[in-house]
This record gives C-alpha cells, sequence and structure tokens, in this order.
C-alpha cells in the first residue's frame, strides 16, 4: 500500500501543474486579447470571413491612407469625406489634386501606404470627369472586406497654365548573390527600391521571403548560360543551350512559382543563351503566359531577345543606367558624381529605369541618397509603374 506521504506529493504535483496550465493559459488568453485589439490584430482578424471590427479596420485604413497623404504633401483641405449610399464600401474619399499631380506616384504611395500594414487596393479604375478632370477611382480595404472608395481627382490645365515635367525613377538593387545578411540589411532601409534576386542558391528562400515581407517589388534574374561556362557560372540552375526547350520552360515556370509575387524578369549573364533562338524562345512563351515583362541587362552583341520578344508578344525592356563599378569603391564620391548625373537626366525623361550593384558601400550611401530632395518633377517609384509591361487585350 502506497503511503499517506507519498500520495499527498503526488496530489501536490498534479495541483502545481494544474495551476501552471492555468497560469500558461490564462497568459496566452491576454496575449491572445492583446493582439486582437491591436491595429495588425484587427486587420488580421479583417481577414477571416465574419471576425473584426468594421468600424475599427475602417479607422485603421483611414490611419495609413493620410499617413500616404501625408507623404504626397496633399494638403488636409483637399480631402471630402462621405459615407456610400449603397454596398459594403462605407466611406467614401474624395481627394483634389493639382493638374501636375502624378496619378501613378499617388496611387504607388497610398498603396505602399495600406500594403505595409496588411489592407491593400482591391481594385482601380480611371475615368475623365464632365469637367475634364481625371478621376482614379480606388476600392480600398480587405479581400472580401472594403472600407473606402477613393476617388483621386486631378484637375485639368486652365487656359494659360503651362504643364509641369514629371518623371518616374526606379531603382533595382542587384547582386546579393549568397551574401544572405547583406540582403537582410538592405531590406530593413525605409526607403523606395526593388530587389533583383535569382533561384536556386542555398538562401533563395529566404531572400525571397524576406523581400515579400518588407513589400520590396521583385525582379526576378533568371540565370542563363554565358559565354565560357562553366568557368563563367551564373550559379545553381542554370538554364543551357543543351537541355531541350521543355525542360527550358519547365525551368521558367518553376522559377516564376517559386518567385511570385513578380513585376518583371531579367536575365542573369546569359551571353551564349540570349543569343540563341529556341532557349530564348521557351522562356518568352513562359513569361507571356505569366504576364511578365523582360528586362534584358547588359545585353550581348549578338542577342536575339529584342526583336524575338516583340513577335512573341513579350514587353522588352533594358535598363537606362547600371551603378556597378562605382558602388565597389572605398568611398561614396564615385557614387554621389553619378547618381547626380542620373538625377539630372531623369529630370528629362518620363520614365527611368536604374540598376545600383548591391556592396556595404551602397547599404551606407542608399538611404540617404533616395531621401535627399529631387529635382523637379523627379519622383522616385516601383519598377511596376516604369517599365514597360505587356498589353492586355
Amino acid at each position: 500500500m502506497p503511503s499517506r506521504r507519498s500520495r499527498s506529493a503526488r496530489s501536490n504535483r498534479r495541483v502545481a501543474v494544474l495551476l501552471a496550465v492555468a497560469t500558461l493559459a490564462l497568459f496566452l488568453l491576454g496575449e491572445a486579447l492583446l493582439i486582437a485589439h491591436s491595429d495588425s490584430g484587427q486587420i488580421a482578424l479583417g481577414h477571416v470571413p465574419g471576425l473584426g471590427d468594421h468600424n475599427r479596420i475602417t479607422q485603421i485604413v483611414s490611419k495609413h491612407l493620410r499617413r500616404g497623404l501625408a507623404a504626397l504633401h496633399v494638403p488636409d483641405d483637399s480631402l471630402r469625406m462621405g459615407v456610400a449610399a449603397k454596398g459594403r464600401t462605407h466611406v467614401v474619399w474624395r481627394i483634389g489634386l493639382p493638374p501636375e499631380a502624378s496619378l501613378l506616384r499617388t496611387n504607388y504611395v497610398l498603396s505602399r501606404s495600406v500594403e505595409q500594414h496588411g489592407a491593400r487596393v482591391l481594385s482601380g479604375r480611371e475615368r475623365a470627369g464632365e469637367d475634364g478632370e481625371t478621376i482614379v477611382a480606388l476600392t480600398v480595404g480587405l479581400p472580401g472586406h472594403p472600407t473606402h472608395e477613393v476617388e483621386l481627382v486631378r484637375r485639368r490645365y486652365q487656359e494659360g497654365e503651362e504643364p509641369p515635367r514629371n518623371s518616374l525613377l526606379a531603382v533595382v538593387l542587384y547582386g546579393f548573390g549568397e551574401d544572405e545578411q547583406l540582403a537582410t540589411d538592405f531590406m530593413a532601409i525605409k526607403a523606395p527600391f526593388a530587389v533583383a534576386l535569382a533561384p536556386g542558391g542555398k538562401t533563395n528562400a529566404s531572400l525571397f521571403k524576406a523581400a515579400h515581407e518588407r513589400r520590396r517589388e521583385i525582379v526576378l534574374q533568371l540565370p542563363l548560360e554565358p559565354i565560357n561556362y562553366p568557368q563563367v557560372n551564373p550559379g545553381p540552375g542554370t538554364l543551357l543551350v543543351t537541355m531541350p526547350p521543355s525542360r527550358i520552360a519547365g525551368l521558367t515556370r518553376k522559377y516564376i512559382h517559386q518567385a511570385k509575387p513578380l513585376v518583371a524578369v531579367s536575365n542573369l549573364m546569359g551571353s551564349l543563351a540570349t543569343q540563341d533562338i529556341a532557349v530564348m524562345t521557351a522562356v518568352f512563351r513562359e513569361l507571356r503566359g505569366a504576364g511578365l515583362p523582360f528586362v534584358h541587362v547588359a545585353p550581348a552583341a549578338g542577342a536575339v531577345c529584342k526583336d524575338l520578344a516583340a513577335d512573341l508578344g513579350v514587353a522588352y525592356n533594358e535598363p537606362a543606367a547600371m551603378i556597378d563599378a562605382e558602388a565597389r569603391q572605398a568611398s561614396p564620391a564615385a557614387l554621389d558624381k553619378r547618381w547626380s548625373q542620373i538625377l539630372e537626366e531623369a529630370a528629362g525623361r518620363e520614365k527611368m529605369v536604374v540598376w545600383v550593384r548591391a556592396t556595404p558601400l551602397t547599404l551606407r550611401w542608399l538611404e540617404p541618397a533616395l531621401r535627399r530632395r529631387m529635382p523637379d518633377g523627379v519622383h522616385i517609384a516601383g519598377p511596376s509603374f516604369v517599365i514597360r509591361r505587356p498589353l492586355v487585350l
């Protein structure tokens, strides 16, 4: 027979375990309640049908839309608010913009402002107003749970007004290789730029994941066989000219699926493959099916890509400028000089994409460079607003 002392000890242990479980349960319940009442918690709940406080979610989205308007320097008296007469969207915002305002940039900044906090622009459409103004109507909120109908109203120029030039400049960081820490440090910079990333490496999944979490636009760098391969090698998973077209198409499709959402696909090396019609036909057919443009970096003299893309209905692009050697210097003097030249050039163009090599020097230089005052009319935007995209019929 067990002794009374041993039975008492077991009973005390059971009580202690129950108390510990109850304490943990109360702690987790408290944490869950705190999260549920936070902005991020409400947005997360709002993604589940029937959950979340609609009024609270509307207030949260309003807050981030206002921050976007503040970043655009839109004055408070340019905003008119109302309530939808019907439908699930409760709030209607009408935002007046001057004739020189860029609707693309306004749309981009507002979209980024809400997307960084879990909401999104659900739809958008453009129309002409009765007095010649241009109106862009955006539905904003959560999937299946719209909260705002935002109308961007850009008035037309009056007689005698001279329209200023607006130029969009996109910056794409490339050359991370396998340096996961360098890529992570770049992703944390609070400045607008996109990243070009290659598939197949050991750090592939984590780099794409970090870029998506930071809401970075991504250009997929498709590793293509260069001349003198494998001495010159873009890395694992390279598409070779000796591969059958079905294999090339399958790998291209796989890389796109693993990396999406994407804004474009570019070549990583490929001085040999981009001269091969069979290889590029297989690649371009996949891009056409995915609705993705092609960005040709440093085209080889005999490349077939430009004409072939036109034949196959793929939007073809080339970077307007590359910053490479300047990013490898010991001091930022060459970077600053090249950047000043690019800004001067951008002021005379409608759109421009610049590729900048990622180095420790660039890491220190980039954020101040992107946040300094731009020439009049020059605006930093994502490549999705700058590169040529496929024509949708």
